[in-house]
C-alpha cells in the first residue's frame, strides 16, 4: 500500500469524496468496456434487483445496454450468492474462487436455518435431481422447484430457497442466461456453463503458501478492486463489502501498491486509486448534471458508511422502514439528494422526483434529461 507523502494525506471534503467515488465507479465518464469488465472493475455488483443491476452496469458503459444480454447468454457474467448472503453479478470465470473463499462463511451464517429445514440431509438428493433437470440446458428456477417437489424434498416453507442457496454456495448451480424480459435468469449447472479454470489459489483468508497470515492472491485482488473501484473508502468498508475479517483485509491492502491515502474532515483514513485523486480537480464540471441511479446501486450499497454522500437525517428515506429494500436515488454534486420513481401511463412514462430538499429548476431539468437517457434493458 502506498505510503502518504510527508506532511500527511490530503484532506477531502464530503463533496470531494462523493465526486471521487463517482469517478472511480465510472459514473462520471463511462468507459468503453465490455459488461463483464464493468463488473470486474467494481469487484462485484449488488444484484438483489436484477433489472436494477443491469441498469447499474449499463450506466457505466459508453455502449449502455448494448450487448448486455449477450454477456449473460454467452456465460461471461453470472449471478450467485458469493458474499453476505446477497445476490451479486460476477465475472463467470471467477465464480468458483469467490465461492471457495467466501461460500463457507455464508453457509455458516445460515447454519441454524439450514439445520431447522433439514437441508444437509436433503442436499445430495437435491443436487442429483437438479442436475438431472438441467441435462438438456438452462431451466427456470420454478422447474427445479417442481422437480424437488416431485422428489419429495420440499414440503416446508423456505426449503426450496435454502436448497437453491446451498447448491449455489458449493458452486454446483448458478444463475446464467437472462429470461425473457430480463427480470430473472435461468439456472445452469456450473460444470456445464463455465469452463473449468486452471489451478487457483483459493486458500481461506489468513492463510497462504507463504505462511500463516499471508493473504491469498485472490483476496489481494478483490481488495485492490474494491479500493480502486469504490475509493475513497475505508478498510472497514472493504471488510464489510467482502465479508472478510478486518485482519485479512488489512493484510491484503498492505500488498496493494496503486492506491493512495486520503483523510476525510473527521480525520478518518480512506484509500483510493492514485488517478482518481489526480483527476479530482477536473470532476466538478462533469458532475454538474444529475444522475438517476437504480435501487441497490454500488454508489449507495457499496459502503457501510454512507455519511460522506448521504446526510444522516435522510438515510431512512432511501430504505423506508429499514426493510432492506433500497429505493432508486437522485445524485447531484456527488451527494444523494433524493429518491425517484417511474410513473407508467399509456401516453408514456414520466419521472416522479422526491427530493430531500428543494431542487433548483436547472437540476430538475437535468433530472428529466437523465430520465430520458436511462438505459433500456430487457
Amino acid at each position: 500500500m502506498s505510503v502518504p507523502a510527508p506532511g500527511g494525506a490530503p484532506v477531502l471534503t464530503d463533496r470531494e469524496i462523493g465526486l471521487a467515488r463517482l469517478g472511480a465507479q465510472g459514473l462520471l465518464r463511462p468507459g468503453d468496456l465490455a459488461p463483464e469488465d464493468v463488473v470486474r472493475r467494481l469487484g462485484a455488483v449488488q444484484a438483489q434487483d436484477l433489472p436494477g443491476a443491469l441498469v447499474s452496469v449499463a450506466l457505466r458503459r459508453t455502449a449502455g445496454s448494448a450487448g448486455l444480454r449477450a454477456a449473460f447468454d454467452e456465460g461471461r457474467i453470472v449471478r450467485s450468492w458469493p458474499m453476505r448472503g446477497t445476490l451479486h453479478l460476477l465475472p463467470a470465470e471467477e465464480l468458483r474462487e469467490w465461492l471457495a473463499v467466501l461460500g463457507p462463511r455464508t453457509a455458516t451464517g445460515t447454519g441454524a436455518r439450514r439445520r431447522a429445514l433439514g437441508i444437509d440431509e436433503r442436499l445430495d438428493a437435491a443436487r442429483e435431481t437438479a442436475l438431472a433437470a438441467l441435462r438438456h440446458g438452462p431451466q427456470p428456477r420454478g422447474r427445479l422447484h417442481e422437480a424437488w417437489e416431485q422428489a419429495g424434498l420440499l414440503g416446508e416453507p423456505g426449503r426450496a430457497y435454502h436448497l437453491m442457496l446451498a447448491l449455489h454456495l458449493e458452486a454446483t448451480l448458478c444463475l446464467g442466461p437472462l429470461a425473457p424480459g430480463a427480470r430473472d435468469q435461468l439456472v445452469v449447472a456450473v460444470e456445464q456453463w463455465i469452463p473449468a479454470p486452471a489451478a487457483q489459489d483459493t486458500a481461506p483468508a489468513g492463510t497462504g503458501a507463504a505462511g500463516a497470515g499471508e493473504p491469498p492472491p485472490v483476496v489481494v485482488r478483490w481488495v485492490r478492486r474494491y479500493l480502486r473501484g469504490h475509493g475513497p473508502t475505508s478498510l472497514d468498508d472493504a471488510a464489510r463489502w467482502a465479508a472478510l475479517p478486518r485482519t485479512a483485509v488489512r493484510a491484503a491492502a498492505a500488498r496493494v501498491d496503486d492506491v493512495v491515502a486520503v483523510r476525510d474532515r473527521r480525520g478518518r483514513e480512506l484509500w483510493c486509486a492514485r488517478e482518481v485523486l489526480e483527476e479530482l480537480p477536473g470532476t466538478a464540471r462533469r458532475s454538474a448534471g444529475v444522475l438517476l441511479l437504480p435501487p441497490f446501486d454500488e454508489f449507495v450499497l457499496g459502503y457501510g458508511d454512507r455519511s460522506h454522500v448521504l446526510a444522516r437525517p435522510h438515510a431512512a428515506r432511501i430504505v423506508p422502514g429499514g426493510n432492506g429494500v433500497f429505493r432508486p436515488t437522485v445524485v447531484a454534486g456527488g451527494r444523494v439528494v433524493g429518491v425517484w420513481s417511474r410513473r407508467r401511463a399509456a401516453a408514456g412514462d414520466s419521472l416522479v422526483l422526491e427530493p430531500f430538499e428543494e431542487l433548483s429548476p436547472a437540476r430538475r431539468r437535468a433530472a428529466e434529461r437523465a430520465f430520458a437517457r436511462l438505459p433500456v434493458v430487457g
